[in-house]
Order: C-alpha cells, then structure tokens, then sequence
C-alpha cells in the first residue's frame, strides 16, 4: 500500500527566507509611507481650474470678470497673500476673499501643478473665463489687429502667443474649437496674466471665419516659410489678421487658400523654422499700429 506523504515541517532555512522577506516589505513600506504625503490631494471642482504663477494669479484676482472659488497660499507667503485677497476684485463664491494657507509640498498634490514651479506659493482655483464672439472686435474698431491660430495644440505655445498678443496691441486671439487647447493652467501661466485681457475666440470653421473677415475689410496673411511677401509691407493696414499654422505641419490646406497673401519673416542665416510662438512674437511686432 502507498503510503500517505507527510508534510514537511518547514526548515529553518524556509522560516528565515519568509521572515526576512517579509521584514525587507515591512522595511520598505515603512519607508515609503513615510515620504508620501499624508494630505488629500488637491482637485479643482468640476467646470474649475487651477491657475498658479505670481502674475497669473494677481492678473486672476483684479479681473473683475474672472469667477474664483478658492486662493491657496503657502504659509511662507501669507503676507503677500492676505494684501491679494484685499485687494481682489474678481467674483467669489465668499465675501471677502479668504486664502487657505497650506503647506508647501501640499502644493505637489493638484494634478495641474508641481509646487517646485509654483513662483510664490500663490493658486486659485477658477472658473474658464467667458469665450468671445467674433462680432465683439470686429465691429466698430477701425484699427484692427488679431491672430488666428490654426490648430496649435502646445499650451505653452498658446499662452506665450496669447502673452505677446497683449503686448504688441492685439485685439483678440481666434482658435479653432477642435485640436487646440482648452483653457487651462499650463497656458494662463505662460501668457503671465494676459489671458484675464486678450479676448479669446473659439471658431468650429476656420476657413468660413476667415471669409467672414475678409468681407469685413481685414486683410488675412498667413505666415508660412514659402510666403513671396514680406511682414514689412503690412505695417500700415488698418484691420490685419494674422494666420498661424501647427508646431508640426504649418497652415491646413484650405487655411492657406483662404489667405489673401502668404508672407515669410526674412531671416539671415538657414534655419528649418521658428518656434511658432517666437515667429508670432515677431509677426505682431513687425505690424503692430
């Protein structure tokens, strides 16, 4: 008859490859949970974002039309803090405007932000701001300057452009609804405060929009690496759109067509390209009124 295997006691040398198996995962999580922040993690309200940087947020604050529902301050910047919300005009869900003062590394823990690059520890935490209509700039201003961007997808590139756009006078910022960003942190920090001045437009067909305008006396130049005309020609048209096409592939087809010149920045030396948003920095600048 066969007999019935007995089980093994468990060696010495099995207990102690358990026992310090399970000790290395002790050790291990110990440490761990150690470094992990014990905090909630920070998550804008749904229809909210997060807004940090120095100028962003104060720009965020003295907007009277920009909705805020929270200001988070690190305890390090409650002074400067304290005299923002005194001085904020925007709208609030509390009157007065009240920041909550958090930790530092609490900062890390919003899905928008990384703390390191929050400048003086200053967030809100807002509503996107109203999207405006075509026909609110382009009636009645008989000088005229926007810039359309045909599908620019990088954030930061939308919020330097959107940046440059306030400073050379720009009248409104056009975008297409589809394949550009929404508003969000990572832009409102790059255009340092001028999203809260430059109008935004959003557009479902870019080549209509471009018609429109030119029905309306606005000259439309696409600014393209191929272009047989020169910025330096369009300084002195009083209503100018200028078309900016992707990072990657330039002006869509139709985009192009729609354009009633296509123009080149001169440069001296060969180069591939420029950034599209140093190329817009310079096209507003070279027509600025």
């Amino acid at each position: 008859m066969r007999q019935k295997k007995l089980n093994k006691e468990p060696s010495e040398f099995t207990l102690n490859r358990q026992t310090k198996k399970g000790l290395k995962k002790q050790n291990f999580d110990t440490k761990y949970s150690r470094l992990a922040p014990q905090k909630h993690r920070l998550t804008a309200k749904n229809g909210y974002y997060f807004i940090w940087g120095y100028h962003a947020v104060i720009a965020a604050l003295t907007n009277p039309n920009r909705v805020v529902k929270t200001f988070y301050a690190s305890t390090k910047s409650k002074n400067i803090a304290l005299d923002l919300a005194k001085k904020a005009v925007c709208k609030t869900e509390t009157k007065p405007l009240k920041p909550t003062f958090l930790e530092l590394e609490q900062f890390g823990l919003s899905r928008d932000s990384d703390y390191k690059k929050i400048h003086q520890q200053l967030m809100v935490e807002v509503k996107p701001l109203e999207i405006s209509d075509l026909s609110d700039v382009l009636f009645g201003n008989e000088n005229l300057r926007l810039i359309i961007l045909d599908q620019i997808t990088d954030s930061g590139n939308v919020g330097a452009i959107i940046r440059s756009a306030k400073a050379f006078g720009c009248n409104a910022v056009i975008m297409t609804k589809h394949n550009a960003p929404s508003e969000n942190g990572s832009l409102a920090r790059a255009a340092a405060g001028a999203l809260e001045d430059v109008p935004i437009i959003i557009v479902k067909n870019l080549y209509r929009t471009i018609e429109d305008l030119k029905s309306n006396a606005v000259c439309c130049i696409g600014l393209d690496a191929s272009g047989d005309k020169s910025l330096e020609g369009f300084y002195s048209e009083p209503r100018l759109a200028l078309i900016i096409g992707s990072e990657n592939t330039g002006m869509r087809r139709l985009t192009k067509k729609a354009c009633d010149y296509i123009v080149k920045i001169p440069m001296k030396n060969k180069t591939e390209s420029l950034n599209v948003s140093v190329a817009s920095a310079i096209a507003l600048y070279a027509t600025q009124l």
